[in-house]
């Protein structure tokens, strides 16, 4: 009898740790898996975060094409040799650029360097974008160095430096202007107009672009004049007689556009 009572004893107490051992183990099971579903989930959140972060924190691009290069040389009135191009660049990007500088080499048609030159100016300092901008010797500016052979021919090949512009649009200050229009003068096209200073700051100097348009409204030729003293409030008016040699310049010249910019120097 107590064999028996022994017997049950024993069975009782191995069915109570099997039962509790089973319990455990689904408990342990049951934690493991709470357990992985919340790192995933805070796995989860940290890469929508790094993701978010990541859209948000995008650096600025620079991009831009360069749709057009123009080049040409001709004899002037007194047998100098002039040469005139400039680069035109869209800002394909959607921040604002800063054109830096620009350097014109001529080479021959083997790439020996003829001559280069620093002296290149801009149109305008910044630009928008969608906008275009433009690199250029001016018309009439530029001679090519007694003793440059032309032979082997000679092109132009430009190389510039284009950066994000560090004020964005705020490097931009326009002035408005107004009664512009383009007559024949005595040695070429003529544009006179108004510029206002419509800002509440001084401008002591202003540089005015104009850009001249063929009859598909493209650029052909840029120059421009200055003016001083532009106060805020202040209305002046400008003349730029554009002195072209290049008759076949002259003489695709169908429209024009003027650009009156602040200048902008980016440090």
């Amino acid at each position: 009898m107590k064999k028996v009572l022994s017997l049950v004893l024993v069975l009782t107490v191995f069915a109570a740790m099997a039962m509790g051992s089973g319990s455990s183990k689904s408990k342990s099971t049951v934690g493991t898996a709470s357990a992985t579903a919340a790192q995933d989930s805070k796995a989860a959140e940290n890469a929508g975060a790094e993701s978010t972060t990541e859209a948000t924190t995008t650096e600025a691009e620079i991009k831009y094409e360069v749709t057009d290069t123009q080049f040409s040389y001709y004899k002037n009135s007194i047998n100098d040799i002039e040469y005139y191009g400039f680069v035109e660049i869209e800002n394909t990007g959607n921040t604002y650029l800063y054109l830096s500088d620009c350097t014109f080499d001529l080479e021959d048609n083997d790439g020996h360097l003829l001559q280069s030159d620093d002296f290149i100016s801009k149109c305008p300092d910044v630009i928008a974008p969608g906008e275009k901008g433009y690199f250029y010797n001016g018309l009439g500016s530029n001679l090519i160095d007694d003793g440059v052979s032309l032979e082997n021919g000679v092109k132009l090949v430009p190389q510039f430096k284009v950066e994000i512009c560090n004020k964005g649009a705020d490097a931009i200050v326009e002035y408005e202007v107004s009664d512009a229009s383009m007559k024949e003068g005595t040695y070429g096209p003529k544009v006179t107009g108004r510029v206002t200073n419509s800002t509440d700051k001084d401008c002591s100097y202003l540089y005015i672009d104009i850009l001249f348009l063929g009859e598909d409204g493209k650029v052909i030729a840029l120059t421009g004049t200055s003016i001083t003293g532009l106060d805020a409030g202040v209305t002046k008016s400008f003349d730029c007689d554009c002195m072209f040699v290049n008759e076949e310049i002259k003489d695709a010249i169908k429209d024009f556009r003027i650009i009156a910019r602040d200048d902008y120097m980016q440090f």
